[in-house]
């Protein structure tokens, strides 16, 4: 694994942002950089990808343990959450797309932090920006991601007509991957209608979610959380309409960092997961991380017991998980995380986020 400078387009903010991405320039170092490649071998590619197989397997071994043992309070799931999440999965509707989170520790192997399975950013960097950018920049090279067409894909196979593609306006990086997808969608030859999800409601007499136009919402793809929908006044409907929502409501499970704590107390002896426990460690080097916590969001860091970051958010009042620390290699200065796409239950692709801290 190397990580190499290369000569990036002088003209690539105009590109990317004409290829969907109109917040390149967001955060402390930009969420796009075109002067930097990381170079993995082809061993390195093949395992991370089957890392990523082998963890999404136990992960559904691990919601069949919660199921069956109705784990759902050491999740920190009230009983009316629980309820719409096992519903979801008795019925198994169809999961669309995730990525999991890995870094590599220092003798090469993939380590777990977690699944965003119910979490889609990132995915027009990933599906086009990387995409276009190795074609222009680097054409004679191989990348591993196939993200697009897998999505064009499934959505071909999806069984419905009319896709609804919601988001909460005002936030650039959210609109932006909604009118990928909906891009996608259309691609795949059905109809995608972009709406605030604010504009969707219930016909109690259809008993049917609608749009402001007063059509069926047959099919939704959303950019936004399972744990804020089910804190919505239609919540209560969720459990028995009709309308497709993707990702489904059980993907709250696959994202819940207790997960983590679950799959090593299940599977610990797996090269690819962290030691994970569900109270706080007197010492050694540890992560605590809110249950539905997001971006990062007040997480703790301790080495050798010491704090040593910490970072603020909306998640403080929530019961956190406490991981293992992953000692990395930092070329640079820089330390790679390596996100692993998957489409239903196949890994297609890799992006790689880096950063200067921990």
């Amino acid at each position: 694994m190397k990580r190499l400078a290369v000569a990036g387009r002088a003209d690539w903010r105009q590109l990317v942002s004409t290829q969907g991405c109109t917040w390149h320039d967001d955060g402390k170092e930009g969420c796009w950089r075109e002067d930097v490649v990381w170079e993995l071998t082809r061993g390195e590619t093949d395992l991370l990808m089957r890392s990523a197989a082998e963890v999404l397997s136990l992960y559904q071994q691990a919601a069949d343990h919660v199921v069956r043992r109705g784990l759902w309070n050491r999740l920190g799931f009230e009983t009316e959450e629980a309820a719409i999440i096992q519903a979801s999965l008795e019925r198994r509707d169809e999961a669309m797309l995730g990525r999991f989170d890995f870094l590599m520790d220092e003798s090469g192997q993939p380590r777990l932090l977690e699944f965003n399975a119910d979490n889609a950013l990132s995915l027009v960097e990933s599906a086009v920006l990387q995409r276009e950018w190795l074609r222009e920049v680097l054409p004679g090279k191989e990348q591993c991601n196939v993200l697009h067409a897998r999505l064009v894909e499934q959505w071909k196979k999806r069984g419905v007509s009319q896709v609804h593609v919601a988001w909460r306006p005002r936030h650039a990086e959210v609109e932006g991957t909604a009118r990928y997808m909906a891009a996608v969608v259309r691609e795949a030859g059905l109809d995608a209608q972009l709406t605030a999800l604010h504009s969707i409601g219930w016909h109690r007499g259809r008993a049917a979610f609608i749009d402001g136009a007063g059509r069926d919402v047959e099919c939704c793809w959303k950019v936004y959380p399972w744990e804020w929908m089910l804190h919505e006044p239609f919540a209560g409907h969720l459990a028995t309409a009709r309308c497709q929502f993707v990702e489904p409501a059980w993907r709250l499970l696959f994202g819940n960092k207790g997960m983590l704590s679950l799959l090593w107390e299940l599977f610990g002896d797996h090269p690819a997961l962290l030691s994970c426990q569900d109270e706080p460690r007197s010492g050694g080097s540890w992560v605590a991380k809110p249950l539905l916590g997001r971006e990062g969001c007040n997480v703790h860091i301790r080495r050798d017991g010491a704090l040593v970051q910490q970072t603020g958010g909306d998640f403080g009042d929530q019961r956190c998980v406490y991981q293992e620390f992953v000692p990395t290699a930092a070329p640079d200065g820089w330390r790679p995380q390596f996100g692993v796409w998957t489409v239903g239950s196949e890994p297609v692709a890799i992006g790689i986020r880096e950063t200067d801290d921990l």
